[in-house]
């Protein structure tokens, strides 16, 4: 017996299941939590716990699902390079941002709350990078891909519900970034199928994100103020 109600659809209507799937849960949910954000602020990380746990547990019954594109260690290793050259220069733009947008947070994380910033660099990356990158990336890419069987079409509306799951911060910040950095996290995943190195990209565009002062765009805090 499976979780997965898919199954218990007849072959030739499991593509409208998905789609209605998708739209719901990557399109339809976001834009309403919005609405409620101020209230589920303080759930925001069991939100997120839940629905990786969620995709987890379809992505592993199902026996199309190739495991080894959690880590994909071998194909991984030539994108280090490319890695870094878009991280150095997404690094150098997010500090630039960070000084003429929110100058009074520029990199005063690091120094004002040292112990904060190290939790940071240590947590972001297990409670927040690789959950996001299992959700809306190998998921995604995964379970949607007989609906959308263009990898580009893919790739560009896993950048759009990347971004429309930043709604709940309710800045424009937080929204457009979000969807310039999934675009790259998707292509990122889509040229490596490796959720290890794309979570990894991911962590360091977050913790430098927050360690510059332009995490205070993604600071659930912020919401119940």
């Amino acid at each position: 017996m499976t979780f997965d109600l898919l199954h218990h659809v007849p072959k030739h209507r499991r593509k409208q299941v998905l789609l209605v799937e998708f739209v719901l849960l990557f399109f339809a949910i976001p834009i309403s939590l919005y609405f409620v954000r101020t209230n589920i602020a303080p759930y925001l990380l069991l939100v997120l716990i839940t629905m990786v746990a969620w995709c987890l547990m379809l992505l592993l019954a199902d026996p199309r699902f190739k495991r080894f594109r959690f880590w994909n260690l071998t194909v991984a290793r030539n994108y280090w390079p490319t890695i870094g050259k878009t991280f150095f220069w997404a690094a150098v733009f997010m500090a630039f941002a960070s000084w003429w947008f929110t100058p009074d947070w520029f990199f005063q994380l690091p120094v004002q709350k040292p112990e904060m910033w190290l939790l940071l660099l240590i947590f972001y990356p297990l409670l927040s990078a690789w959950p996001q990158e299992i959700i809306f990336r190998t998921f995604m890419f995964h379970r949607y891909k007989k609906v959308f069987k263009s990898k580009q079409l893919r790739a560009i509306l896993s950048a759009l519900s990347f971004s429309l799951a930043h709604l709940l911060f309710a800045n424009w910040f937080a929204v457009v970034g979000s969807f310039f950095a999934g675009l790259v996290f998707a292509y990122t995943y889509m040229n490596s199928r490796s959720t290890l190195l794309v979570a990894i990209e991911h962590s360091l565009w977050g913790c430098w994100l927050f360690t510059a002062g332009l995490g205070v765009h993604f600071d659930s805090n912020f919401l119940t103020q």
